[in-house]
């Protein structure tokens, strides 16, 4: 009952909506409607004042001027915190994506195939602007005073007084009747004591507080490698890494750890890693006439993979491994994980160490990769990337074979694709780069081992990759149509492709495909149940239609100007896996999120037509019909598996497989006996299909409302007649009236909408050809302009004239219709009115007499009033059909007239007929008076 009542209340949502969204037609017609039996009378009365007249053309000019005249301020509303959040993230993604990277970052970016490295502990100087401000807080006792200091001595006891005091250039501080006492160069707490000791010797009776009350400043001359160098004054609270922040910070070319602070011929280093969590932090305060030198970097090393801080480190002096993985935060994994490190030998060449535990020497120049795989140690290696946990490159020695690099399946992620993978190499002879199809199944089982190369590049693919590859934006592409997604890169590539070379080679992709028009527009749709014959309507609405509209002002300058500069960039994209992508880890996910084009294919665009060349078609009755890249031959089964299955609603399955040469084979898919589809094998350009018995019941439920014995939300079984379902809910009440039913179906429905658009179409092209004319009424043309726009506007219902009395069922069963998923039937109580609107002098519910006529009810409601045009009356009957009433016969006309029926009198359509489009007007208030009732009897349900 919960659900029929959930049903319900959905229902008469959409009724009381539809109600609202018909308003305009029914003023137009000169309607009203009854939300009982009465009509409410300020509805009539504001209806009454719609249907006086229609506007003068200069009024309506003075009323648009006055309206588009006014100024609507935005709604000023505060944001949530997590929208804030949410605008920094996003702020600081657009700043990482405009990062330069500096030369070092940009060396071991290359190396290490880690597009994220950065150089650690910079930001540092990013927000901060030195030290200048005032002084708050406790000043501790180890403060060393100077001149120029100011202490504030409070007196308290026989003597009462306070006094601030300063300390001279001559380093003494006089405070009152107490002897001076020397304060320059000693400690706050040293003069504090000094004080009390001569307070005590001179005043009896009086203890004495000292605290500092303002601060000497110094000027301090800040060189090398910072933002902005030169002289600054400071505080003497401030200390080295104050001074330099007032200073811009230090530049990337800059040293962190061996600042140099020159004080009276003296030089100290300064490492300001303390300050970030490594080593101790060293708080050296800066005096007048101090000089602070940055010098250009030392050495670095980086450290990448599976560490909790990725980036590059400078050395202060000698490291071991284990220092390193100290300042990357350490391993992610505390066992299990392995150490290569890339080194740059004496002769500079890359090679690959693999060092002998976390105690081993760490070289200048160093990239230090901790790794859950493997790891080698030769001069040749390999390069692991895409869905993969640890991509990164690897000593081929150590992995000759893809299985050696791959690991174990539990390694791979979740949501890996495995029937491919591409292993891109560079050709000895010719330079060229060349791209195979692997197998990652086989190459885990070591079944067909697949032997690796020096400098090959293994890529790895996800389930949402191949999603992509069969979206409706490649499809559009493939047939020709726009590319809905001109910020993907890939996706310009494959366009200027298939443009260029008009080949059938990815044909594969949209043989599940037609092209149908929506809103004006071809549109690529790929066939969802409704094609595959596994339990579907047959109806045109399961065709999963994606509308797109291409993206305009998307600018590529930054990526077209470095292209088109630098040939080996557009060349061999795929080595420098560098674009800027400085994203850090916080924020790698929204990122991610964010993206419409999955970075494997952005890296490498050449890799999307790659794999659609390699696809098989496969369709019907899976769950994710599509085309399904394969390194080689597979197994039917094996294929059925990645696109997940067969549905479990589908009966008695039938595999049918049209090979790309060859004839045409279909195989029994018998559940529990998949292992007889192991030896059936497809290959690339294959086209296979899951062919399925129709499920026994319908897509969509029936809604029974109204006088059902037990109305509710019913599944029906296809080919289920109405008489059939009416008896499963346990017939009619003895109130219901089934003359008045209301029968819906929602493929009606858009075929309504889609006449009604038609027709303003239409009589919008004619009116355009009018205006033209001369001597044409600018009344009348308002008067059709008005009714375009509201026909444009009218939502339909959707309502067949059905017959749904049992009785009549019974002994005509050519009237009882096949139901759809998707209908409704209101029946509702038998009604004691006629309802007379439109222009008539009093609209309303008038009660129903048998016999009346159609002139006794509309004298009833007051008689016509004189802009009512008497030829054009329409009658529609409670069951939905609608007939005119001619005004030759129709005041002494016999035409029956059942309770509930509706009498509308149309306005004189005398300015539309120097138009010439009284016919169609004609029509297009039939199609309007029969909607508004059908709207009247749904909204009065509840």
């Amino acid at each position: 009952m919960a659900i029929v009542r959930a049903a319900s209340s959905a229902i008469h949502a959409w009724a009381v909506g539809a109600v609202r969204r018909s308003l305009p037609a029914a003023l137009l017609l000169g309607l009203a409607f009854p939300a009982a039996a009465q009509v409410d009378p300020r509805v009539i009365e504001q209806l009454q004042g719609r249907l006086q007249g229609t506007q003068d053309a200069g009024a309506q000019v003075d009323q648009a001027r006055e309206q588009s005249g006014r100024i609507t301020l935005p709604s000023n509303t505060d944001q949530t915190s997590e929208e804030r959040e949410l605008r920094r993230q996003q702020s600081r993604i657009q700043l990482n994506s405009l990062y330069l990277p500096s030369p070092v970052e940009r060396q071991y970016r290359e190396r290490l195939g880690d597009p994220s490295l950065r150089q650690f502990g910079y930001d540092l100087f990013r927000v901060s602007e030195g030290g200048s401000g005032p002084v708050t807080g406790e000043v501790s006792d180890g403060y060393v005073l100077g001149p120029g200091d100011e202490l504030v001595v409070t007196f308290q006891g026989a003597t009462n007084a306070s006094q601030s005091a300063r300390v001279a250039r001559d380093g003494r501080l006089i405070v009152g009747s107490l002897p001076p006492i020397r304060a320059a160069g000693r400690t706050l707490g040293s003069v504090r004591t000094s004080l009390s000791e001569a307070t005590r010797q001179n005043l009896l009776g009086t203890d004495v507080f000292v605290s500092l009350g303002g601060v000497r400043s110094a000027t301090v001359l800040i060189g090398g490698e910072v933002e902005r160098p030169g002289q600054y004054q400071v505080t003497a609270m401030s200390d080295v890494a104050n001074a330099i922040a007032l200073a811009g910070g230090i530049r990337k070319a800059g040293s962190l750890r061996n600042i140099r602070l020159v004080r009276g011929g003296v030089t100290r280093s300064v490492d300001l890693y303390g300050l970030l969590g490594i080593g101790t932090a060293s708080r050296i305060r800066v005096q007048d006439g101090d000089r602070i030198v940055v010098p250009v970097v030392g050495n670095t090393v980086a450290v990448t993979g599976s560490v909790a801080r990725p980036g590059i480190y400078e050395l202060r002096g000698s490291a071991s491994v284990s220092d390193v993985l100290a300042y990357a935060g350490g391993a992610l994994y505390p066992r299990g994980y392995q150490i290569s490190i890339s080194r740059i030998g004496e002769d500079g060449r890359e090679v690959f160490v693999r060092p002998q535990g976390t105690a081993a020497a760490i070289w200048s120049g160093d990239g230090v990769q901790v790794q859950s795989g493997s790891a080698g140690a030769a001069f040749d290696r390999v390069v692991l990337a895409g869905h993969v946990r640890n991509p990164g490159p690897r000593a081929l020695a150590a992995v000759p074979t893809l299985g050696d690099l791959i690991g174990r399946p539990e390694d791979l992620q979740l949501g890996t694709y495995m029937p491919m993978a591409i292993i891109v190499r560079r050709n000895p002879l010719t330079g060229m780069r060349s791209y195979e199809a692997a197998d990652l199944r086989a190459a885990l089982d070591r079944s067909r081992p697949v032997a690796l190369r020096g400098d090959d590049r293994v890529y790895v693919f996800s389930a949402d990759d191949i999603a992509f590859l069969n979206s409706s934006a490649t499809r559009q592409i493939i047939l020709g149509q726009e590319n809905p997604k001109p910020q993907c890169f890939a996706l310009e590539k494959l366009e200027s492709l298939v443009a260029d070379t008009q080949s059938p080679r990815f044909n594969v992709i949209t043989r599940g495909t037609i092209t149908v028009e929506r809103e004006g527009r071809d549109v690529a749709a790929s066939a969802g149940r409704a094609l595959t014959g596994a339990g579907a309507s047959g109806s045109n609405e399961s065709l999963e239609v994606v509308r797109t509209q291409p993206m305009q002002g998307y600018e590529r300058a930054d990526r077209t100007a470095r292209d088109e500069n630098d040939p080996n960039q557009r060349n061999d994209r795929y080595e420098s896996n560098d674009r800027n992508q400085g994203i850090e880890a916080d924020y790698d996910k929204l990122s991610r999120r964010n993206q419409e084009c999955p970075p494997i294919f952005e890296e490498v665009p050449e890799l999307l037509p790659v794999l659609i060349e390699h696809s098989v078609s496969v369709g019907g009755a899976v769950r994710r019909p599509g085309a399904y890249p394969v390194a080689e031959s597979i197994s039917a089964d094996a294929l059925v598996s990645a696109s997940d299955g067969v549905m479990a609603n589908v009966r008695d399955p039938m595999l049918d497989i049209t090979p790309a040469s060859g004839p045409f084979t279909r195989y029994e898919m018998v559940r529990g006996q998949e292992e007889r589809l192991a030896n059936v094998l497809v290959s690339a350009g294959d086209d296979i299909r899951v062919t399925a018995n129709n499920s026994a019941y319908e897509a969509g439920a029936v809604l029974l409302t109204g006088e059902f014995n037990s109305p509710g939300l019913y599944t029906i079984r296809k080919g289920e007649r109405l008489s059939e379902l009416m008896a499963r809910a346990g017939g009619l009440t003895d109130q219901a009236y089934p003359y008045g039913g209301v029968f819906t179906r929602r493929s009606v429905r858009e075929q309504q909408q889609v006449g009604f658009q038609r027709t303003a179409r239409e009589l919008n092209t004619s009116l355009l050809a009018l205006a033209a004319q001369e001597n044409v009424n600018g009344q009348s043309i308002i008067a059709a302009g008005d009714l375009i726009k509201t026909l444009s506007e009218t939502e339909a219902v959707g309502r067949m004239v059905v017959e749904a009395d049992p009785r009549v069922l019974a002994q005509r069963p050519d009237l009882d219709p096949i139901l759809d998923g998707g209908d409704t039937l209101h029946i509702p109580k038998k009604p004691t009115y006629v309802l007379a609107l439109g222009d008539v002098s009093n609209p309303g519910a008038v009660q129903f007499q048998p016999g009346k006529s159609v002139s006794d009810y509309v004298a009833e409601a007051g008689g016509t009033q004189s802009t009512a045009d008497d030829g054009r009356v329409f009658l529609v009957l409670p069951n939905g059909s609608a007939q005119p009433v001619r005004s030759s016969f129709w005041r002494r006309s016999n035409v029956v007239v059942p309770p509930g029926s509706t009498i509308i009198v149309p306005k004189n359509l005398q300015p539309l007929r120097t138009l010439g489009i009284v016919r169609d007007v004609a029509t297009i208030f039939g199609q309007l008076a029969t909607a508004v009732a059908s709207v009247a009897i749904l909204a009065d349900r509840n």
